[in-house]
């Protein structure tokens, strides 16, 4: 595991291919950047070129690909050669209103996605994935390209921008980053906020052309949940707070709250810092032990309406789990349709 996005080790390479003496090469620069201890075992690369690393680092999940979190002063050395984009959105209990955030304050040079409009409109569910064509439409009105490397971000912290991250990982759209800390890391650290008001609505100056299709293998439907209560292929991670999960405390939908069969509980808040940014890897692995998630087999991932599962696939993504399938009604869809659900401990790996 972790091939794309950790540092990994040369395996039993034998004739010498242009491949393989551009990784040996790209492997090379990399070792001979300076490597720093940082607490907790990990290790810092600066000196590469493009990469601006600070503090405990400037990326996370970082070796030959786009990371899947950067760091607020990463982000600030690089704006120019990315996109930026506002992905904030909020739980009715939450009292705060994403669009009119960004309408007053934003990161200069960032454009508004609205989850609840680049969506399924078709289905019931709230903010299910986009088909294809509202997505391509979307990034075209944003001026992104295939080729642009696209940073999201939320007010919160780390809380919805996972989900506009992995809307454009099913969309085939490698590049792109979650800023780690979100709006609040950005403002506390005193770097430039916009306040000119700007129309939540505002688009590119010049249109992009952008096409795009939905890998299907990354969103699980109610009756693949189904297939994998009876086969356990999957660990299936909720992401849903503990008291919910136990269905000890509600849901914020007119539902019962509990869980699915054989789900584990996975809070997304376990898998970040009190600061909202993701923890070390050390830490995230200790985290999913703990939750009895064994590490070496296959996971999905849920939760009440497809937000906050994103957190915890982001934090998988880091420890190089990529392979991390979205149930996307997840339990409000699971609940609705009179699907069982079970309350404490009962039907699940910790009975």
């Amino acid at each position: 595991r972790g091939g794309q996005e950790t540092l990994g080790r040369n395996r039993g390479i034998g004739i010498i291919t242009s491949r393989h003496l551009l990784r040996a090469l790209l492997i090379a620069t990399t070792l001979a950047a300076v490597r720093c201890a940082v607490p907790g075992g990990r290790s810092r690369l600066s000196c590469l070129p493009g990469f601006a690393l600070s503090g405990a680092g400037g990326v996370r999940g970082l070796a030959m690909a786009v990371p899947t979190a950067v760091s607020c002063t990463w982000l600030k050395d690089n704006i120019a050669q990315v996109k930026v984009l506002d992905a904030s959105w909020y739980l009715p209990v939450m009292n705060k209103d994403a669009r009119a955030e960004f309408s007053a304050r934003r990161i200069p040079g960032a454009l508004f996605l609205d989850i609840d409009k680049v969506c399924d409109h078709t289905s019931e569910w709230p903010h299910m994935m986009p088909p294809a064509q509202l997505m391509a439409s979307t990034c075209a009105s944003l001026g992104i390209t295939r080729e642009d490397h696209v940073v999201v971000y939320d007010g919160k912290g780390v809380f919805s921008a996972p989900r506009a991250w992995f809307m454009f990982k099913a969309a085939g759209h490698g590049k792109v980053s979650i800023l780690d800390g979100g709006f609040p890391k950005w403002e506390s650290e005193k770097l430039p906020i916009d306040t000119e008001p700007k129309p939540v609505d505002a688009t590119a100056d010049t249109p992009s052309a952008y096409s795009c299709e939905i890998n299907s293998a990354m969103v699980m439907d109610t009756a693949a949940i189904e297939a994998n209560i009876a086969s356990g292929a999957r660990q299936m991670l909720d992401a849903r707070p503990k008291a919910r999960f136990l269905g000890a405390a509600p849901e914020p939908r007119p539902i019962e709250s509990g869980h699915i069969e054989g789900s584990f509980c996975v809070p997304w808040t376990d898998v970040l810092t009190p600061e909202l940014t993701f923890k070390s890897e050390a830490e995230l692995k200790a985290t999913l032990i703990a939750a009895k998630v064994d590490l070496s087999k296959p996971v999905g991932i849920t939760c009440g309406s497809g937000i906050s599962a994103c957190v915890v696939g982001a934090a998988l993504h880091i420890l190089g789990m990529t392979d991390t399938p979205l149930y996307d009604g997840a339990y409000t869809e699971w609940k609705t349709s009179g699907k069982p659900t079970f309350k404490d401990v009962e039907k699940s790996p910790y009975a």
